[in-house]
């Protein structure tokens, strides 16, 4: 339950095995790589062959990955792939690592595949667009559908034509009648094409001579001649307009055809995208190793316990020689070993920061707490059971990643401590038992409680709060004290963290002393004081003068106010046990109020499930984030920095498939 030892190892090879030796490592996926940069790679290999070769292909795998990738978002957007509920929280599919490896002829169909994709997706687009482009056209025709004239026409030798839309709503009469108005002594003659609520649109002549007066009349009225202009009849170009309407739209179900025929084979372009994903990861890598033009340097990290497998799969296939020495632990990477019971929690750990080279791994005590802590605040043995079954059918049904596996196991583990908790408060989806029983049957039956927090037991429940706060407390210290001690600061180690350990021992025998246990009370009052006296001669003692360190001494003992508040946050664990609790009462009562009716059945089966859900959702979510805070704040404070490297082995980095490591095949690249 520790950091696992990393060594630093040195591979020498030969540089035409470089591409083999990388795979391996690939494969194997137990190497941090250390790269170099672009400065120390340009002066180790002035011809810049391998720059160039390497670039040139990250380049083409990185295009045709990002092609992929595209091609993929197009047929999950035409054609969502179905999947049930539970297959939405299971991972990739797994497949052998034989068929990862593609030859020419797959890379080739998928390559042609993923093509065809793109340009059917390009021309589905160019074709909406003229669909829209062509009715509009056509709408802006249409008004005009019933003209025996183009919209070109402009009048004979002896007349002039005006065809357009003038505002406003008229019969051809009162359209003569505004004209006139405007100008009599233009002759018009003419229809009334179309009309709508507030515009009409015109075919009007008029004496070639009268041409300069009817435009002037018209524009009075906002006459507009028409957007499109053809020499062909209204009628006849909209019909051509509608013909390829139709034929852009039978473009588009030929190229909808494809792609729903490429999606029934996504898989294939899936395993074809994670591949070239690895590929370019692999080219990028081999662009970063010290290389000269015969020879080849791979350094990085390996665990410890993976040092015999990595000499074994290198030695057995390739000219190479490992040298091994120890890592500077400031610059190692970090990779955390822990038990079934503590390693759901590294996420949690993580999720704050790794330890750094001066701390210990805190998984162990993190776990433990936040499963105590976390079934404490939720505290219902309803909805532990909850959890249980359905992290532990998650577990054995279900293929999970490695990620979901490790949060199934965590909230598994919180969902037992919740489930006990809840038989110490007599809780099963809260008062139920007791509500029901009595209702509907005349006899209150309830589930024997250690604890009963509705029923006047809130003050236990506080003091127990506290208690398990100061436990946490003093267990951080301890830490603490290892921590110093790992570090060889020994006088950390007994000054700062076992002189406050001993204070807070004393405290808490005082306490059980003046309380429980009369016989104990001196025993901690002696153990408090002589604490306090060694904390006043020693957390001064970085002070060359003998008062400044007296007096900075007390000045530390002003620090119990902080342990004071600290305590004062695990009330926290009381107060969300109570919210549980509360909530839970109340929708229970309100489930119970129409009684043995046929209403009150229908109530009992709609808000009781209802209501179980909100108070499951808002608390589980409200512990999951105090437990969190009670491990950052209270608990890493006292001894954690964290700010450690992560551990990122070189390996086939996968989106859409996992692969199975039970076998190997050798490839090429």
């Amino acid at each position: 339950m520790a950091k696992l030892t990393c060594k630093l190892v040195h591979i020498y090879g030969l540089e035409k095995e470089k591409r083999g030796v990388l795979e391996r490592l690939q494969e194997l996926s137990v190497m941090d790589i250390e790269t170099v940069s672009e400065d120390e790679l340009l002066g180790q290999s002035p011809e810049g062959y391998q720059k160039t070769d390497t670039q040139s292909q990250t380049t083409a795998y990185e295009r045709q990955l990002s092609d992929a990738e595209e091609a993929l978002k197009i047929i999950g957007r035409r054609f969502p792939e179905k999947k049930g509920l539970l297959a939405s929280f299971e991972g990739p599919p797994l497949i052998r690592r034989e068929d990862f490896y593609l030859d020419r002829n797959a890379i080739q169909t998928a390559v042609t595949e993923i093509h065809d994709v793109l340009e059917w997706e390009r021309t589905i687009a160019e074709q909406k667009a003229e669909i829209i482009r062509l009715k509009t056209t056509a709408e802006q025709m249409a008004p005009y559908a019933s003209l025996d004239v183009p919209l070109s026409f402009s009048g004979t030798a002896r007349t002039t034509a005006f065809i357009g839309s003038v505002a406003g709503n008229y019969t051809l009469e009162d359209l003569l009648t505004a004209l006139a108005e405007q100008d009599p002594t233009v002759d018009f003659y003419g229809e009334i094409v179309s009309t709508n609520s507030d515009t009409s649109f015109v075919f009007l002549c008029c004496p070639v001579a009268q041409r300069e007066q009817a435009a002037e009349a018209l524009r009075t009225l906002s006459f507009a001649r028409p957007v499109q202009n053809t020499s062909k009849l209204p009628a006849d170009k909209i019909a051509s307009k509608m013909r390829r309407v139709t034929e852009a739209e039978q473009k588009i179900e030929t190229c909808l055809a494809g792609i729903q025929k490429v999606a029934a084979k996504r898989h294939s372009l899936e395993v074809f995208a994670d591949f070239c994903r690895a590929k370019a990861e692999a080219y990028r890598t081999f662009g970063q190793i010290d290389c000269t033009a015969h020879t080849v340097l791979i350094r990085g990290y390996v665990a410890e316990k993976d040092i015999p497998k990595l000499k074994e799969a290198l030695e057995r296939d390739f000219a190479v020689v490992l040298e091994i020495t120890d890592a500077d632990e400031h610059r190692a990477p970090v990779q955390m070993k822990n038990n079934r019971f503590a390693s759901p929690a590294e996420a949690l750990v993580e999720m704050y920061s790794l330890p750094s080279a001066e701390d210990i791994d805190p998984t162990p005590i993190t776990g433990f707490f936040y499963y105590l802590f976390f079934g404490m605040m939720f505290s219902d043995a309803g909805y532990g059971l909850l959890m249980m079954l359905a992290t532990g059918f998650a577990l054995t049904r279900l293929r999970l990643s490695k990620a979901m596996r490790k949060s199934c196991k965590l909230f598994l583990y919180c969902g037992i401590s919740t489930f006990l908790w809840g038989l110490v408060y007599g809780s099963f989806f809260g008062d139920s038992i007791a509500v029901f029983s009595e209702k509907f049957f005349g006899h209150r039956v309830a589930l024997p409680a250690l604890i009963d927090p509705m029923n006047g037991d809130a003050v236990t429940m506080l003091i127990l709060s506290i208690a398990l706060g100061m436990v946490q407390i003093i267990v951080a210290l301890c830490a603490k004290f290892a921590t110093c001690m790992k570090n060889g600061d020994r006088a950390g180690a007994f000054f700062d963290a076992g002189l406050w350990i001993t204070t807070l021992v004393g405290i808490v025998i005082f306490v059980i002393g003046a309380t429980v246990f009369a016989p104990v009370k001196t025993a901690g009052i002696i153990l408090v004081g002589v604490s306090v006296l060694g904390l006043i001669l020693t957390q001064g003692r970085d002070k060359k003068n003998p008062i400044a360190r007296i007096f900075s001494g007390i000045a530390s003992l002003y620090d119990i106010t902080g342990y004071v508040s600290d305590l004062l946050s695990f009330s926290r664990l009381m107060a969300l046990g109570l919210t549980t609790s509360a909530m839970s009462a109340v929708f229970n009562m309100l489930s119970a109020m129409g009684g043995k009716t046929v209403g009150g059945f229908i109530l009992l089966i709609i808000v009781f499930p209802l209501g179980h859900a909100i108070n499951f959702g808002l608390n589980v979510l409200g512990a999951y984030v105090h437990t969190l805070r009670l491990q950052y704040v209270e608990l890493f404070s006292r001894f954690y920095e964290g700010g450690g490297k992560k551990f990122q082995p070189f390996s086939m980095k996968t989106k859409y498939v996992d692969l199975d490591s039970a076998t190997i095949k050798e490839e090429k690249l």
